[in-house]
């Protein structure tokens, strides 16, 4: 199984400037509504990381505690092989739902910046013109 890479789906620079090309104004109100969604997001990014932390913690409970079991004399090896697949399929949907959001925080942090970056640019021009 193959995961998105971090920053995968980010628009380049380039693909901004054929977006918005000179027009500063629509480019303005994408880059405040990006920057809205950035604050809301990392507020929520935090309180879900705190409580993926919890999730993991209660996962790894369940591990240890289906060790503890398999090393009992007479234990049944099948239930353990069947109870720690779950659990690690559990982990795993844990993880890659918490990843799924970081990513997605991630990728409107590097859009802002790209935009911040094809602003700044077209002030730029747009003040030479002026000269």
């Amino acid at each position: 199984m193959t995961y998105p890479a971090l920053g995968e789906g980010v628009p380049t620079f380039e693909q901004l400037e054929s977006e918005y090309g000179t027009a500063t104004d629509e480019l303005c109100q994408a880059h405040e509504s990006i920057i809205e969604s950035i604050l809301e997001e990392e507020e929520q990014l935090i309180s879900k990381h705190r409580s993926h932390i919890d999730e993991v913690v209660s996962v790894v409970k369940e591990e240890m505690s289906l060790l503890n079991d398999v090393d009992k004399p007479g234990s049944d090896v099948e239930q353990y092989v069947e109870l720690l697949d779950a659990t690690l399929l559990k982990k795993i949907q844990v993880i890659t739902q918490f990843r799924s959001k970081l990513l997605n925080f991630h990728k409107h942090l590097k859009t802002e910046e790209q935009m911040s970056k094809l602003y700044q640019r077209n002030q730029e021009l747009a003040a030479s013109v002026e000269i």
